[in-house]
C-alpha cells in the first residue's frame, strides 16, 4: 500500500493510505446498481423492444437530416464568406494599384 502525505509535511501522523478493498467494494456496488437499474428500466418500459428500437431509429434519422441540413447551411455560409473575402481583397488590390498609378503620374508631372 502506497502512503502519500496529505498536507505535504512528512509527518507520520499526516499520512493517508488508500484502502483498495473499499474502492473495490464501491466499484462492485456501482456495477450492481447499474445492472439492477437497467433491468428495472427494461421491465417497466412503456413500449416493447421493437417499438423502442423503431422510435430510436426514427429519432436518429430526424437528427441525421437536421444535422445534414445544418452542415449544408454551414458550407454554404462558408462559401459565401470566402467569396466576400475574395471580392474585398480584389477591391483592396485595385485601390492600391490605382493609388500607385496616380502617385507615379503625379511624380512624372512634378519632374516635367
Amino acid at each position: 500500500m502506497a502512503a502519500t502525505p496529505v498536507s505535504g509535511v512528512a509527518d507520520d501522523v499526516d499520512y493517508h493510505e488508500t484502502d483498495w478493498q473499499q474502492v473495490a467494494i464501491f466499484g462492485a456496488g456501482l456495477a450492481l446498481g447499474l445492472a439492477l437499474g437497467a433491468g428495472a428500466a427494461l421491465l417497466t418500459a412503456p413500449q416493447s423492444g421493437e417499438e423502442t428500437r423503431a422510435a430510436l431509429r426514427g429519432r436518429a434519422r430526424r437528427i441525421g437530416r437536421t444535422t445534414g441540413r445544418r452542415s449544408r447551411d454551414a458550407w454554404a455560409d462558408l462559401r459565401d464568406e470566402l467569396q466576400s473575402a475574395k471580392l474585398a481583397l480584389r477591391r483592396r488590390r485595385a485601390k492600391k494599384a490605382a493609388r500607385r498609378v496616380l502617385q507615379q503620374e503625379m511624380e512624372r508631372e512634378a519632374t516635367a
